[in-house]
């Protein structure tokens, strides 16, 4: 499964209420769009997102490249309980590929499981247990040198 960090959008807004309508800035969507090359050799079957904004934008590109709906799901928002995340991640086949946010990944993987802006965990299961496996750089806008590129 791959879990995917939302792409850029931009200085978090005054609460979190209004942040939850932050859409991607230009960098994102043109990160958003290169994920669809950058994902164009795994299987993905399901694209499932965060209802927020800037997930669902992430993956837009990649799932109508691929003829797929893009499902959403509170229980991946910033603001989930572990145990919601986990029910959620257990259930989804091994092809999905999964929208959250920065706070999820904390709460998932710890310290250890940061991920930019953009970049992506491959998640393997070893029983109940998910498990980092693999984690992939977001792709660098077109035209933009990788060294130039900032996802913090």
């Amino acid at each position: 499964m791959l879990v995917l960090r939302h792409a850029s959008a931009g200085t978090r807004l005054s609460s979190a209420e209004i942040d939850r309508w932050r859409r991607l800035d230009e960098s994102g969507r043109g990160v958003a769009r290169q994920l669809v090359w950058a994902f164009a050799d795994r299987e993905i079957t399901r694209v499932v997102s965060s209802p927020l904004a800037r997930c669902v934008e992430s993956v837009v590109p990649l799932a109508q490249s691929r003829g797929l709906v893009v499902e959403q799901r509170w229980e991946l928002a910033p603001d989930v309980e572990l145990d919601d995340l986990r029910a959620v991640l257990v259930d989804l086949p091994e092809t999905s590929l999964v929208c959250t946010h920065r706070e999820v990944f904390l709460k998932l993987l710890g310290p250890e499981g940061t991920c930019e802006k953009g970049g992506a965990w491959v998640i393997e299961r070893s029983g109940p247990e998910l498990v980092p496996a693999l984690y992939l750089e977001p792709p660098v806008p077109a035209g933009v040198p990788r060294q130039a590129y900032s996802t913090a």
